[in-house]
């Protein structure tokens, strides 16, 4: 009797109630309409991610699109959003180094990794692919926690005296514009051959590396 009561306990607690399972369908419901609209734009660019065409991609009325993202610039802030979640996931798949230096370049090439496997992502993001959409507080504020890894190196190198700037968003800021410059003139065609951008991107990465730290360190 006594094994019975502890079965009959352990498989309550792992029932999960009608409430939670509407909400977990949900979830995966938006997430998978994120990745649809995500395909769309890779595939067809931003101009052809439309609430219609999203909503035949997932084989549903456009009214469940309506009702969980509002509007197209619903849709395109939780597209800059969940890009936000990626990149955050490839930081911190990168592992701490105490040489600062090689730990800046490994971060340094998670952020070019995840515009080549996120490219869609990476334009909504960083790239104006939705006119309509404009970054707001929450999707600023998510951009900041993306770079939270990138933020603390630069802080922990000032503290340590490798960095002579004493404000760590101004050098995270002109690491940051360095980068993107490069990877978006290689999106925008203006550098077509991806190992001319990588090679370029590199040679960014070292400068900014030369520019920040002091040689003495």
């Amino acid at each position: 009797m006594q094994k019975s009561s502890k079965i009959s306990s352990i498989d309550a607690q792992s029932v999960t109630t009608y409430p939670k399972a509407k909400l977990q369908h949900a979830e995966i419901l938006r997430l998978n309409i994120i990745e649809a609209a995500a395909a769309i734009m890779h595939e067809s660019g931003p101009e052809g991610v439309t609430i219609r065409k999203v909503a035949e991609k997932m084989e549903c009325p456009t009214k469940i699109i309506y009702n969980l993202f509002g509007n197209k610039e619903g849709l395109a802030k939780e597209l800059f959003l969940q890009g936000c979640k990626l990149l955050a996931a490839a930081f911190q798949a990168v592992p701490k180094q105490d040489n600062l230096n090689l730990y800046l370049r490994d971060l340094g090439q998670a952020y070019w990794d995840f515009s080549r496997n996120h490219t869609s992502y990476y334009m909504v993001m960083f790239g104006g692919a939705f006119s309509e959409f404009k970054p707001e507080e929450e999707s600023l504020h998510a951009i900041f926690t993306a770079l939270r890894q990138v933020i603390a190196l630069i802080t922990e190198a000032i503290e340590q005296g490798f960095i002579e700037e004493k404000d760590p968003l101004l050098v995270v800021n002109l690491v940051w514009a360095s980068l993107h410059g490069v990877i978006h003139l290689h999106l925008g065609g203006h550098i077509q051959n991806e190992e001319a951008a990588k090679t370029l991107y590199d040679r960014s990465v070292s400068n900014l590396i030369h520019t920040f730290f002091r040689s003495d360190n």
